[in-house]
């Protein structure tokens, strides 16, 4: 301790404090550490010059609304800037933000580091508490893993998820090992987004795609099964048509991707005719097949929508889903009776009992493509028989780390869903990724 000049500010009652308070108020004495108690008056003439300053005022119960000496205090901090003069860290959160919402006070402590205590909270994931806590680290205190999946709700995958998932290919093995996956998708004004899918599928794993579309992109991968259907006169495929193609081929399809690119009459029309099939197989209905209002759907269909799009099918501002993606995707994902996957920052996919938080992902993939892209990854995840909520949850993952990728060849200015798609199989086998991550 004597290579350090070390001053703790306290504000509250000494007789107010828990047992381990007491005991490490009385520790820090005992060491000779200057204890100051400070008044309201002591905090208006505080000048904080100091190399490091640590936040430990507030903890994991308290929420974003500040009053008293603490506002006082950190409104102190701002008037100073210490925050670009000092290293600033936290004890397990920042004071004035909030660890369940993610809500932030506007004098909050804007942490270059934040110490959290056994898991990171889910506050501090999401925007704009995120933006307060810096590099997080994790301090488990001795306390078991285990206890966090009896009583956690929303979780996040990490890597060691991704080989769990994902089993490795066995030497006797035949495409047919790997899942078919049935892509509808693309119209006369956009056949490129069945080729993304399809291309996205292929780099996921799949063993093999059949794609129904009006016509066929030049970008269309060559081992993809086209089939070319007729449309209507808006330039869409007729529904009619599909449901009889679904309807002789469901018994060698494993799931279905709908939606991508196929216009607004024709993804409703498509995805009512699905419905009335009354399918086994796990169904994505992404962008135009996304339902117009709210409807229940088999257990393990999934839904994959933006906040717009979400908003339009709740009637829930989106603004609100933006804000409170976890809360607003648990909550509709019980009223729809599936697997629900918002397209918000960070994204969010539920079954409305488990959520899952995608932490990967960069502002340049918001790009033309990039859902059709995330579609078909989580149709070759189902079609490969990676339940609904963790297919959903992994595809989500990875094509966030894709995008990641993706972000360090071309940057976030230039990044197509090409390039995504490119990036996919750097992040699902773990090796292609030693180079990368030894040049950063």
């Amino acid at each position: 301790m004597n290579r350090f000049d070390i001053t703790v500010y306290h504000i509250g009652k000494q007789d107010a404090m828990s047992p381990e308070t007491k005991a490490n108020h009385d520790a820090a004495l005992a060491l000779h550490i200057p204890m100051r108690t400070l008044s309201e008056t002591d905090i208006s003439q505080l000048h904080f010059q100091a190399d490091c300053i640590i936040d430990a005022i507030l903890g994991t119960g308290a929420n974003s609304e500040l009053y008293g000496m603490p506002l006082l205090l950190m409104e102190r901090l701002h008037s100073q800037d210490v925050f670009s003069s000092s290293l600033c860290i936290a004890i397990d959160i920042p004071t004035g933000i909030d660890a369940e919402h993610g809500n932030a006070h506007k004098y909050a402590f804007r942490a270059h580091g934040t110490c959290t205590m056994f898991s990171e909270k889910v506050g501090m994931i999401l925007h704009p508490a995120k933006e307060y806590c810096g590099e997080v680290q994790t301090i488990m205190l001795g306390i078991p893993e285990g206890i966090a999946h009896e009583y956690a709700s929303v979780f996040s995958l990490e890597e060691q998820d991704v080989s769990q998932l994902i089993t490795h290919r066995k030497e006797q093995s035949q495409k047919y090992d790997y899942g078919r996956l049935l892509i509808i998708a693309g119209s006369q004004d956009m056949p490129g987004a069945a080729a993304l899918c399809a291309m996205s599928a292929f780099r996921s794993g799949i063993g093999l795609v059949e794609v129904l579309t009006p016509i066929l992109h030049p970008g269309m991968p060559p081992e993809a099964l086209v089939s070319i259907i007729p449309t209507d006169d808006d330039g869409g495929m007729n529904a009619a048509v599909i449901a009889e193609y679904i309807q002789a081929s469901k018994d060698k399809t494993h799931a279905i991707v709908c939606g991508p690119g196929l216009g607004r009459r024709a993804g409703e029309e498509i995805a009512n005719a699905l419905l009335d099939l009354k399918l086994s197989i796990p169904v994505i209905l992404d962008a135009d097949a996304i339902p117009q209002s709210i409807h229940t759907f088999p257990a393990n269909w999934v839904l994959t929508p933006h906040p717009g799009e979400c908003s339009r099918m709740t009637g829930i501002e989106r603004k609100s889903i933006e804000q409170s993606p976890i809360r607003m995707t648990q909550a509709i994902a019980q009223q729809i009776n599936c697997i629900l996957h918002v397209k918000s920052v960070p994204a969010c996919t539920s079954d409305g009992s488990v959520t899952f938080i995608t932490r990967t992902g960069n502002p340049g993939m918001a790009t033309a493509g990039s859902g059709d892209v995330l579609s078909g990854m989580i149709g070759a995840f189902l079609a490969r028989g990676i339940n609904s909520l963790h297919a959903c949850a992994l595809a989500s993952m990875l094509h966030g780390e894709a995008g990641d990728f993706a972000r360090s060849v071309f940057g976030e200015e230039s990044m197509s869903a090409s390039d995504i798609i490119a990036s996919i199989p750097h992040v699902i086998d773990r090796t292609l990724m030693d180079e990368w991550d030894d040049e950063e």
